[in-house]
């Protein structure tokens, strides 16, 4: 059986695009591709990669980089090549779409990219190119949701919907539901609501937080679990501490033992504000956990009333009454969690998304 060699290109911006690319890794068919990494930074991937045997560099430019520092980077990345059957050039990031295109020219090889989210398409800098711009360069590119797909059909003419795939069956597991209330000193049977996400603009964090009060007020007992970092991290702790919540919000930062976590919350928040299908939301729903998500393109290309409660987005009003309805009725808040946990297992299995992937390498792959 002919081996072909895939060069993975990355640019984590998201936890969702870092665990996109590790179940790649992990479950990629070693009889008939070999898979090579080079990550902007990220030393959880890097960390990962080395379990898996994965073949790797580091190459922190990419992350920053424009048409002056793009020669630099790809001559890394290409030296890294050099005595390698590499077949396949697959990026993630438009960083690494833009370094990708490049280094496919140079090694005269198809390109792949995996888009994750809806870009906003502005420059980083005077030397750098849009990212709107950057899609069109890809052979071939790859959506994650319906709605991203419609979003570069104008940019790229080839484009394949691939839904992402989670290990369904290992966030079913029963584990630890109590750690988090050992670690943060919460009386146990406490109400615990959460949301892991990146604290970035645009995933509606603040709505969450500013529900709290009401939250409060309706369950005393109430506490809120914020996991994930980024660049609204502080300014949402200041938040926190002028609305007086400061022994009612934990921030966790990022997180290793997310399972554990989802284990433990009652009812998991998805406020995002931007469209686009989150990982965290069939993550959650493999746990089996009530989920409120706000109702944005991408999401109801997955779930539908049955399975999750949906709130508008930026409503901080529907976000509290929202959560005070899941946890006012929980016979039908359960009925629901199982549903989605069907859901999740029968539409974005591991396989459903290898499959066409891998498919689509041996169709692009020289």
């Amino acid at each position: 059986m002919i081996e072909r060699g895939i060069l993975y290109l990355v640019d984590p911006t998201t936890n969702s695009m870092r665990q996109h690319v590790l179940t790649i890794l992990k479950y990629l068919n070693r009889a008939r591709y070999k898979p090579y990494l080079v990550v902007s930074e990220d030393d959880y991937l890097i960390e990962h990669a080395k379990k898996l045997n994965v073949d790797y560099i580091a190459s922190p430019g990419i992350s920053n980089v424009n048409k002056l520092s793009i020669g630099g980077i790809c001559k890394h990345i290409e030296q890294f090549a050099e005595g390698k059957t590499i077949n396949l050039i697959h990026s993630h990031g438009d960083q690494a779409c833009y370094v990708g295109t490049q280094v496919a020219k140079d090694l005269s090889l198809p390109h792949v990219s995996t888009v994750h989210t809806i870009f906003n398409g502005k420059k980083k800098g005077f030397f750098s190119i849009g990212p709107n711009k950057v899609l069109g360069m890809a052979d071939h590119i790859i959506a994650v949701s319906e709605v991203v797909k419609r979003s570069v059909e104008d940019l790229n003419g080839k484009v394949s919907l691939v839904y992402n795939g989670i290990e369904a069956d290992r966030f079913a597991e029963t584990l630890d539901t109590e750690h988090l209330f050992r670690e943060l000193n919460i009386e146990k049977g406490s109400v615990l609501v959460g949301t892991i996400t990146s604290l970035e603009p645009g995933k509606g964090t603040e709505y969450l937080l500013e529900a709290t009060p009401s939250l409060v007020s309706f369950r005393p007992d109430m506490h809120l679990i914020i996991v994930g970092g980024g660049t609204d991290l502080e300014n949402l702790k200041k938040k926190a501490a002028n609305m007086g919540l400061v022994k009612r919000t934990h921030f966790l930062g990022f997180r290793r033992d997310v399972a554990h976590i989802l284990k433990s919350l009652d009812v998991v928040v998805i406020p995002n504000t931007t469209l686009g299908l989150p990982m965290i939301l069939l993550e959650a729903l493999a746990s089996i956990k009530p989920v409120v998500v706000t109702d944005v393109p991408g999401v109801r290309e997955a779930v539908a009333e049955d399975c999750v409660e949906f709130i508008p987005p930026k409503n901080t009003a529907a976000t509290a009454e929202a959560i005070k309805k899941v946890l006012s009725n929980r016979f039908i808040t359960e009925e629901k969690a199982r549903t989605g946990q069907k859901l999740v297992k029968e539409k974005f299995s591991i396989q459903q998304m290898m499959r066409p992937t891998e498919s689509l390498y041996l169709k692009v792959a020289k």
